[in-house]
């Protein structure tokens, strides 16, 4: 039985998936039972009884601290028990109709649709497109492009849908998906300057259309791999590098730093090939043949274009491809150590980093995962720890598949279960991300190959939404701490708590003008959090008012998971090239052609 008000909140989407880090992983095993560890039948028959009666009281006075106490005593005396009974009763709560998602977009289908909205991953963000297309050829989208221009239409690209903010939201407009454009070519090495020449084998022609999944294999049967990548492989090349997605790792920027060239296609319809300018371009220009499929293509080799076009969150214009930059294929040693925040910060404080904190520059890939709650004094973490090794390292060790670990270990069946569990019990979420952490500790490592321990596997198929920040690597200590701070105080005064740890990984800084890792050496840190559960967003809005500040040095907001909480004030203070970006945006969108929801609210809509 529920009462009313924690009805409402139930409303559960068909899972689908989230980037981006372990922080997640660990958020969808925290029901998690190691093997073996099964509850007497007599205790658990006691058990449910008791936490059934705990739970009726709780549902008359949510706040009813001896409930509470109870509750979290019995569960620390009797763990699997109560695990038991607090998942039965979370299996009865009924579960409504689901508003339906138009077909994946991977799906090939009709060049150009009207029936039907267009919705992100989790349904946060939905709009009514004028059409949907999805071209198959360059040609074909500069033919979109100039169609719409004639009629005076918006156009939009999107792609899988995964930002969480209303960065691809465009109504009355025409959606350009691309998935169709999702070739991978050599590069024509002929053409290349000379300092690039070297690179010629690991420089391919990637269409943006081009899901990371499919890239990722598609390299390794090639003998290459990506040079670094996030946590969820289901995005799209051209958003994934639009919004400034990254993985892990002090020497590497975001994803978009391994484009050379950009292919674009303008409101006018013309094709540009943007790369940087001073000679620093790939491309000769004396060797640039100016056609791609038989289409006229202007190279443009100019830094602020280019700067500006790395991470443009598809304000430029639509981007066709690439030339990127891989790696040759590498295996990748992942080591995970139990530590916590209270060891190992004075380790990343700021007096150690000249110029990088030596615990972080002690290994290629350096993340944390952490709980923003205090629990026995002191806040429990994960140290990770990856190292890059040859490709012929044989594979060895495991990590446990999370997803898969909830669905055949606990009585919970559903993911939207988990979220009613969670929501019914919050003042527990404390405890139950503790008991997560302690499961991604494994005393040997997970050695395999690049993108299997850069992904966090089947974990992205639920359905979940993040905040992510990122401030100045030098000052992650006390801007985690007041993060912290946060979290308790809200807690405190409002039962508000977000339910899972926090992913804290750092980034090398990049040169494109808004990116949110621009300027500086960047610590990120992801506050993951299941659709459904109720206080989850609040707290993320409460957490940006009282973490990002309006100077350059403040905290800034990854663009596909802000929430919609990012203003044009906020833009402006925060990234010192936004003029030199907005010089570039108002001269390939003089006509709002790429204007939409997200323009209209940092501030740079052109009408």
């Amino acid at each position: 039985m529920i009462n009313s008000r924690a009805k409402s909140i139930y409303q559960f989407p068909t899972p689908t998936a989230i980037e981006h880090s372990t922080a997640m992983s660990s958020l969808l095993c925290c029901l998690r039972r190691k093997p073996g560890d099964k509850a007497d039948p007599a205790d658990n028959d006691e058990t449910t009884e008791f936490i059934t009666d705990i739970l009726s009281r709780l549902e008359n006075d949510p706040d009813d601290k001896p409930a509470q106490k109870k509750i979290e005593d019995q569960l620390q005396a009797q763990p699997a028990a109560v695990f038991d009974a607090l998942k039965q009763e979370a299996n009865r709560l009924p579960l409504p109709e689901v508003q339906p998602t138009i077909a994946p977009l991977s799906a090939p289908s009709p060049a150009s649709t009207t029936d039907k909205d267009w919705v992100n991953s989790v349904g946060e963000q939905r709009c009514t497109p004028l059409k949907k297309v999805k071209p198959q050829t360059l040609q074909e989208l500069v033919n979109v492009i100039n169609d719409a221009r004639e009629k005076k239409q918006r156009v939009r690209a999107v792609g899988s849908g995964h930002a969480f903010s209303d960065v691809a939201r465009t109504d009355n407009a025409v959606l350009v998906d691309l998935v169709l454009l999702n070739d991978i070519d050599a590069i024509d090495a002929a053409k290349l300057r000379p300092h690039a020449q070297g690179l010629a084998p690991r420089l391919l022609q990637v269409q943006a259309g081009v899901m990371l999944r499919a890239l990722k294999l598609e390299l390794d049967q090639r003998g290459l791999a990506l040079v670094n990548m996030g946590g969820y492989d289901g995005q799209k090349l051209g958003g994934t590098l639009s919004t400034g997605t990254h993985g892990s790792g002090i020497t590497f920027g975001p994803m978009a730093s391994q484009a050379r060239a950009i292919v674009l296609v303008s409101e006018t319809g013309v094709v540009y090939q943007i790369e940087p300018g001073g000679g620093k371009g790939v491309t000769d220009p004396e060797r640039f043949s100016g056609v791609i499929q038989g289409v006229p293509v202007v190279l443009k080799q100019d830094d602020d274009w280019f700067r500006a076009a790395q991470v443009a969150m598809g304000c430029l214009g639509v981007i066709y491809g690439y030339i990127f930059e891989v790696a040759d294929a590498f295996v990748v040693k992942e080591q995970r150590r139990s530590t916590t925040w209270e060891e190992i910060k004075p380790e990343l404080a700021p007096s150690k980093w000249h110029p990088v904190a030596p615990i972080v520059a002690a290994v290629d890939h350096f993340e944390l995962v952490l709980n923003p709650y205090t629990r026995w004094f002191r806040n429990a973490c994960v140290k990770i720890e990856r190292t890059r090794l040859p490709n012929d390292t044989p594979a060895s060790g495991e990590r446990q598949d999370w997803l898969e670990a909830l669905l055949q270990q606990v009585a919970i069946q559903k993911a939207p279960d988990l979220v009613a569990f969670l929501s019914k019990i919050p003042f527990l979420s404390p405890l139950v991300i503790d008991q997560a952490i302690m499961t991604l500790v494994y005393d040997n490592p997970y050695i395999d190959k690049s993108y299997n321990v850069f992904s966090m596997g089947s974990a992205n198929e639920i359905k979940g939404m993040a905040l992510e920040l990122h401030c100045d690597a030098k000052q992650c200590v006390p801007t985690i701490d007041k993060l912290l701070a946060v979290f308790q105080e809200q807690a405190l005064k409002y039962m508000w708590y977000m339910a899972g740890p926090l992913g804290i990984r750092f980034v090398a800084a990049s040169d494109a003008f808004l990116a949110p890792q621009s300027g500086r050496m960047t610590c990120t840190i992801e506050l993951a959090m299941l659709t459904g559960l109720e206080t989850g967003k609040e707290l993320a809005k409460r957490v940006k008012e009282r973490i990002c500040t309006a100077d350059t040095t403040s905290v800034r907001v990854h663009w596909g998971l802000d929430m919609d909480f990012v203003t044009a004030k906020d833009v402006r203070a925060w990234y010192p090239d936004f003029e030199r970006w907005n010089g570039v945006y108002k001269g390939l969108n003089t006509t709002g052609m790429f204007s939409n929801k997200f323009t209209d609210r940092v501030g740079i809509s052109i009408n």
